[in-house]
């Protein structure tokens, strides 16, 4: 539920956070309304700032430069709302690439020294789990943090290494790939062949590796990242542009079997993340491969999403949900938010104008009430979720701490 402090105290807030609103803007709290809703706004939306987005990576800096790492060992994954202390994964955790790749952009920010030499220890971690066949989120945990590091690390031994993690780590997770589904194995779910749509986000890790090396091996490679994303197009995305969340498939025949429940409200739900998981991944597909089809994909998914969640606005963590006191999920509205840029970038300015909603939605997501900035949370941006069904508790997570980086970087 979303705590409304009064003007006063969110007024003076403002100014010892330093951050600026709009010139128009009232210094009011995120609201909700009355009524019940599933999305939470601003009552008066507005873009992003230059000052708010010098703050927001202000505070980033600060937060980021306050967590103590242990290279290879110990990778922030989040924390509860009031929590002091993030709670660590393993190099092997889904989350493991998110905080080098924050530190990445800081030094790309920056140009400090000092953030190229955190982006490069943490990093350097999990290039080892290019060869790891134990998970489907390779593309978050090698592509992620090797990408970046491969564009903005000044020295060419380094690029080299990168270049040659996210090859290997895209042959890995290739071995997933199953020809009769058309499509790489996300997990078993119930027993069952599973693919879920996070793994948007993961297979474009093989068309990008395998344009790089061309031949055979590297057609094969676009190839099986293609069409996973095709499958996830035409199984995943309802008439509507909403999406699934998990599926099950026969892997003998290839034949769908139909939802599972995962992390929304229900099999047949919409979860939220997903949602933006889902716009963002076809975006970045169809950059890469200019598939028609995958365009398709991209605009109806992100119709959907501004079609629920209006500018300014977080939603509740799934869109079946009708109720102002579900938790919200500020990590989807700032994975909107990037893959919405994008959008623009690959296809121009449009009618629908994703870019001005996007910069709106940073408008909201870089105010203090929606940040760290008056709490102990290790993290930057709050009113996150994990896995509501499992715990509804709220707080901050790398990933949609990356996400909001990310899309500030383009906006």
């Amino acid at each position: 539920m979303i705590k409304i402090p009064v003007i006063k105290a969110v007024c003076v807030s403002l100014v010892l956070a330093g951050i600026a609103l709009a010139p128009n803007a009232q210094a009011v709290p995120l609201r909700a309304p009355a009524a019940p809703t599933s999305v939470s706004c601003l009552p008066t939306p507005h873009p992003v700032t230059t000052e708010q987005t010098l703050a927001l990576f202000e505070l980033a800096a600060r937060k980021i430069g306050a967590v103590r790492t242990t290279g290879a060992k110990r990778y922030p994954f989040g924390a509860l709302h009031s929590s002091p202390d993030y709670a660590y994964t393993g190099a092997t955790g889904w989350t493991s690439g998110f905080f080098a790749a924050e530190l990445w952009l800081l030094y790309q920010r920056t140009q400090d020294p000092h953030w190229l030499e955190a982006a490069r220890a943490q990093t350097r971690g999990l290039m080892k789990l290019a060869t790891y066949t134990g998970s489907h989120d390779l593309g978050f945990m090698v592509g992620l943090p090797t990408g970046l590091g491969a564009t903005l690390d000044p020295g060419p031994e380094q690029q080299a290494a990168y270049a040659e993690a996210r090859i290997t780590a895209a042959r890995t997770l290739s071995q997933r790939w199953n020809p009769r589904i058309r499509a790489l194995k996300s997990s078993e779910y119930g027993g069952k062949w599973g693919l879920i749509i996070d793994s948007a986000m993961n297979a474009p890790l093989l068309i990008e590796a395998g344009q790089a090396i061309g031949g055979p091996e590297g057609d094969e490679l676009v190839y099986r990242g293609t069409e996973h994303m095709l499958t996830l197009a035409r199984d995943f995305v309802r008439p509507d542009g909403s999406t699934f969340h998990r599926m099950a498939f026969n892997p003998k025949t290839g034949a769908l079997i139909g939802p599972i429940p995962g992390q929304g409200l229900t099999g047949d739900s919409t979860w939220a993340r997903g949602q933006a998981w889902a716009l963002n991944g076809f975006t970045r597909a169809y950059e890469l491969t200019g598939n028609a089809e995958l365009l398709d994909a991209a605009l109806r998914t992100a119709a959907f999403w501004v079609s629920k969640v209006p500018p300014g606005c977080i939603p509740a963590w799934d869109f079946n949900i009708d109720n102002s006191r579900a938790p919200r999920d500020s990590s989807a509205a700032s994975i909107a938010a990037d893959g919405l840029l994008s959008l623009r970038r690959v296809v121009g300015d449009t009618a629908a104008d994703y870019g001005a909603y996007a910069d709106v939605t940073l408008g909201l997501l870089t105010t203090p009430w929606m940040t760290t900035a008056r709490s102990v949370n290790p993290g930057i941006l709050l009113q996150q979720t994990l896995n509501v069904p499992s715990d509804p508790r709220e707080g901050s997570y790398v990933w949609g701490d990356y996400y909001l980086l990310r899309a500030l970087s383009a906006a």
